[in-house]
């Protein structure tokens, strides 16, 4: 009875924690977040086009969010809005560079990606 409740109280601990931080993603944080190129140089052009992919991206999000879809349609839906933008990347980097950002961004995309299914998203 013991080990379960401790387990219990780890699982209530860890569930609030993460929707604590996953709540805390706004629009501007989330452009920030996508924003990080790790390292990568990208000429004015591609960094144009790099800056208009996360802000399509989090325009969708955020329209998203106000259609207060099931949460399954949601995922789906995000992983639409984040397939979009690697579509455009790639079209607008080129081959060589969207690969060399991609090896860069993945894990951190992959982590905002989790904490976007996460979250209400706010202004």
């Amino acid at each position: 009875m013991k080990n379960a409740l401790l387990k219990l109280t780890f699982c209530l601990v860890f569930l609030i924690s993460s929707a604590g931080i996953a709540q805390a993603l706004n629009k501007k944080s989330l452009t920030s977040e996508l924003g990080k190129t790790e390292g990568i140089s990208l000429d004015a052009k591609q960094k144009s086009s790099f800056d208009k992919a996360n802000n399509d991206l989090v325009t969708g999000l955020f329209d998203l969010d106000k259609k207060k879809l099931p949460q399954a349609d949601r995922d789906s839906k995000i992983d639409g809005l984040f397939d979009k933008r690697d579509k455009s990347l790639s079209s607008s980097l080129g081959a060589d560079k969207y690969t060399d950002v991609k090896k860069k961004t993945d894990k951190n995309i992959k982590q905002l990606k989790r904490k976007v299914k996460l979250a209400k998203l706010v202004l």
